[in-house]
């Protein structure tokens, strides 16, 4: 990836593609995009981006797991949403990753 718009473009296409699939089918595949891009967003040092992804895949293995529900899931997906868009269309303010 590289930079902090490549990392949000990634994020945005499995976002995308686990709104068309839904979140009971999310493939293993995907967890480890997300996996990967959490990597990507430490090395970036995108210190809020990282803990959003994180806590998104940690709700996301628990609902595969039958222990959390999909609203808790959905909630972080839309943040994670958030947090992506806002760091697109601020990408010269060097305050987003206050957010």
């Amino acid at each position: 990836m590289g930079s902090e718009k490549q990392l949000c473009q990634e994020l945005d296409t499995i976002i995308s593609d686990i709104n068309a699939s839904g979140l009971s089918k999310i493939t293993p595949v995907t967890m480890e995009k997300l996996e990967k891009v959490s990597a990507e967003a430490a090395e970036l040092g995108m210190k809020a981006g990282k803990g959003l992804i994180d806590n998104f895949i940690t709700v996301l293995k628990s609902f595969q797991a039958g222990k959390s529900n999909e609203d808790s899931v959905s909630l972080r997906l839309t943040a994670l949403d958030f947090y992506k868009k806002n760091v697109l269309d601020n990408s010269s303010d060097s305050n987003v990753e206050e957010l």
